[in-house]
């Protein structure tokens, strides 16, 4: 001890050899003086020597962390309020070279004056840094395993060979499952402790002097409590000649049962982190200063396709085989980048690294450390996304977009480079969609994309613009090349293998060929001309290609659907296009408004005449306007209306066109719309058209998903129109069904209607779907359908479209609208 206290010399040596073997720190401390003191294994555990820190009253509060502080006074003082029996904490304490031990403090009061008020402390700090840093391990190797190590709590034991008889102090006794107690134990109490398995070789260990002559004895056995609790021990111990003539043994004993599962459990993580680290683990190898390899981990190895005896001596240059960046480390510095590596089975490896110089004390290169990261999956994948931006996901061909772009370059350099553009629309696609369903008609798309490829030159652009429309340019000063190819096409399709579930009809093409050999026109008036012929062959028969020529374009005096479109585009610009609604009534109540509504649109043309739906819709769809088109419906609704909505006096339903839905953005853009509109998502409905070629079904499908989880409803338009019905219903989670306007037009005269509608009914009341009946145009009709039980139609009968502002206000002024058929009916 740094400052000692009388006690016999044999005493204090056997303590002492115990506290040294036990890597035990041991503190005095008087209550009243405030003076402490510490022995000289404390003073060594915390790397200095004894006496080399002065022993004031407050020393080790000194080298306590600051998190730990606070609760190892209170510990203390919690015991000498009476609070618990002893102190017993964990804290860390800063060693001599500046790093933190943890210890575990235990301690109490040996003295009290006269009047009960204690007088001295007396404690022990063990070293449990090896345990915390094996809990840290743990942590660091899986979170999942979250053991905690037990503190080191340690007893003190003493056995007297002459007497065969032992002292333990409390832990001792505690660890043994022993009641509290004084006085020395028979040899007996231990040995009848010991597990059957053990038992001869700890009796051996302890009780063979000549066993100590190297120094101490280490060893882990297993005992087995009254309880039956088998714990595992580990026992510190070192032979003393004293008491004469046979001497003693002193030592520790310590309960690593926990211990001994938490090296299990780390031994089971490493493993498991062993084979986990050959994918998941970024490489990592170091070199010398003569650039030779010196560690390799086992991703450095598979990535450098050698193995670690193959690699540690070898060169770094020799190792890869391709470099670039590396050559500029600079001393001190630490450089990032990204080279290729070459694979001797794989081929390219692209490789992001980071080289680190290892200093020496003298700030020189000793070495460096690469971590290297293999990312090519990253930078395929990469390559894969720009692909995806550019081609069709089911064909493999140009999407539309890409197309305009490869058609507005070919234009422009026409005059130097004429070429042949193929407008190319299925004929039956649909029939064939209908009665083989969608996988057949995805099967059927990528076989006729390959076929027309095929009867291509190898430099031709092919492009999918819709769901069954293609279109191919390619270089050519030769109409009879493009007539030839357009046959080619024409026999490939109708002669296709479809598969087994076609059906009784093949397919077909009609095929608009256009010459382009100057560079005056604009890429949408070719595109327009390929589409009008298209058309033409379509019209004339279809199964055939029409040739576009000046004399046949001058014979249309109708706008082209390009130039349609075009207008829709600018119509979005000059606020020509108007939003109208038709509302959606409670059959049982058909004369009021509910607040539910369609949103529709009507285009004003520079003539001033309102063209429905019907006449620009097609066009849009046709050329890929119909999500922007949709989209500034949705915008302008929700700003407009959006504060209506909130006060929930008012529902808006949208229709979704297949372009639209099939947009991974689309949802996207309504959380920013809602965002910034404030209208709820509660009071949006989203309207799917049954019949719509949806060419992205799984954008299409997490669309609709993310619509329900954020609150809006969902419903299928025009159900029953098409064989595909069914197929929506299990893709689509949705809210209601809209039923195709075709079986409610006849259905007082139709049997053949009543029973198509009583079964969607049936259909709809057992998946949970609101229905409604859509194109009621007369009292009988509204009569079947409530007879029916079916709750919400809509229809001319009670309410005409109109713009959408006049049904909002009148919504909001409660006023029935102006004028409908039930009211002249009643």
């Amino acid at each position: 001890m740094a400052k000692k206290r009388d006690s016999s010399g044999g005493e204090r040596s056997v303590w002492q050899h115990a506290l040294e073997q036990a890597r035990l720190g041991m503190w005095d401390w008087n209550i009243q003086t405030g003076e402490c003191s510490y022995s000289d294994t404390w003073f060594r555990m915390l790397g200095y020597e004894p006496g080399e820190l002065a022993s004031t009253s407050d020393l080790w509060l000194t080298l306590v962390h600051p998190d730990d502080k606070d609760e190892a006074i209170a510990s203390g003082d919690r015991h000498i309020k009476g609070e618990c029996d002893a102190v017993e904490t964990e804290l860390r304490l800063r060693h001599k070279d500046g790093h933190w031990i943890w210890v575990l403090d235990r301690g109490g009061i040996v003295e009290r004056d006269q009047d009960g008020n204690p007088v001295r402390m007396i404690g022990v700090q063990t070293d449990i840094t090896r345990q915390k840093a094996a809990e840290a391990s743990l942590a660091e190797v899986n979170e999942r395993t979250r053991l905690a190590l037990a503190a080191s709590a340690s007893g003190i034991w003493h056995f007297d060979i002459a007497t065969r008889q032992s002292d333990w102090d409390p832990r001792t006794r505690q660890i043994f499952g022993l009641e509290p107690g004084t006085g020395p134990l028979p040899q007996a109490t231990w040995h009848g402790f010991l597990h059957p398995d053990d038992r001869e070789e700890a009796e051996r260990k302890h009780l063979d002097p000549a066993l100590f002559d190297h120094g101490s004895m280490e060893m882990r056995y297993r005992i087995v409590r009254g309880d039956g609790e088998v714990r595992y021990i580990e026992t510190l111990a070192k032979f003393s000649p004293e008491p004469a003539p046979l001497g003693s043994i002193v030592g520790t004993v310590r309960d690593v049962t926990d211990e001994v599962a938490a090296d299990e459990a780390l031994r089971t993580e490493k493993e498991r982190l062993r084979i986990t680290l050959k994918a998941i683990r970024d490489a990592v190898l170091s070199t010398d200063v003569d650039d030779r390899i010196t560690f390799v981990n086992p991703a450095a190895c598979a990535l450098l396709d050698r193995s670690e005896e193959e690699l540690v001596g070898l060169r770094r240059r020799e190792a890869f085989r391709a470099v670039e960046g590396l050559e500029e480390i600079a001393s001190g510095a630490t450089v990032s980048g990204e080279l290729v590596t070459l694979h001797r089975r794989d081929g390219e490896r692209f490789v992001r690294f980071s080289a680190s110089p290892i200093l020496c004390s003298a700030k020189r290169d000793s070495g460096v450390v690469y971590t290297l990261q293999d990312f090519t999956s990253e930078h395929r994948k990469q390559q894969e996304l720009a692909y995806a931006a550019l081609h069709d996901p089911l064909t493999g061909s140009l999407n539309r977009a890409a197309f305009d772009t490869v058609l507005s370059d070919s234009v422009a350099e026409a005059s130097e480079h004429p070429f042949a553009l193929l407008y190319i629309d299925l004929d039956y696609f649909k029939a064939l969609n209908d009665f083989a369903g969608h996988a057949a008609g995805d099967a059927a798309l990528v076989r006729i994309a390959d076929a027309i490829r095929h009867c291509l030159p190898p430099n031709a652009a092919v492009a999918r613009l819709g769901g069954d429309e293609f279109a191919a340019l390619f270089a050519t000063r030769s109409l009879k090349e493009a007539e030839w190819c357009a046959e080619c096409i024409l026999s490939a399709i109708r002669t296709a293998d479809l598969g087994v579930h076609a059906g009784y009809r093949q397919l077909g093409a009609s095929i608009g060929i256009v010459m382009v050999r100057e560079s005056g026109l604009g890429a949408a008036d070719v595109l327009a001309h390929a589409d009008d012929t298209c058309y033409a062959a379509k019209s004339a028969g279809r199964n055939r290609y029409m040739v576009f020529s000046e004399d046949t374009g001058r014979l249309s005096t109708s706008l082209t659907a390009a130039r349609i479109v075009g207008d829709i585009a600018d119509a979005m610009d000059e606020d020509r296009l108007v939003l109208f609604g038709q509302e959606i009534r409670l059959l049982s109540d058909p004369m009021r408004s509910i607040g539910k509504v369609e949103v529709l649109v009507r285009l004003v043309n520079r003539e001033g005449r309102m063209l429905s739906p019907c006449e620009f819709i097609p066009a849009a769809e046709r050329f890929g306007r119909a999500s922007s088109l949709d989209r500034w419906i949705i915008r302008n609704a929700l700003s407009r209306f959006g504060g209506v909505m909130a006060a929930g006096a008012l529902d808006l339903g949208f229709n979704l066109s297949a372009q639209t839905l099939s947009d991974p953005k689309l949802w996207a853009f309504v959380e920013d719309t809602v965002r910034a509109t404030g209208a709820p998502f509660s009071r949006i409905v989203f309207e799917i058209t049954e019949t719509a070629a949806v060419t992205n079904f799984e954008a299409a499908e997490r669309f609709v998903s993310r619509a329900r989880a954020n609150g809006c409803r969902v419903s299928l338009d025009d159900f029953g129109a098409g064989l595909s019905s069914f197929d929506y219903l299990r893709r689509f989670p949705i809210d209601s069904l809209k039923i195709d306007g075709s079986f409610i037009q006849n259905l007082t005269s139709s049997e053949y209607d009543r029973q198509i509608v009583t079964s969607i009914n049936r259909i709809a009341q057992g998946l949970g779907y609101d229905l409604v009946a859509e194109r009621i145009e007369n009292v009988a009709t509204l009569e079947v359908l409530a007879g029916m039980g079916i709750k919400h139609g809509q229809g001319y009968l009670f309410h005409r479209p109109e713009p959408l502002e006049a049904i909002v206000e009148r919504i909001e002024a409660g006023r029935a609208p102006r004028s409908s058929r039930l009211a002249t009916a009643s």
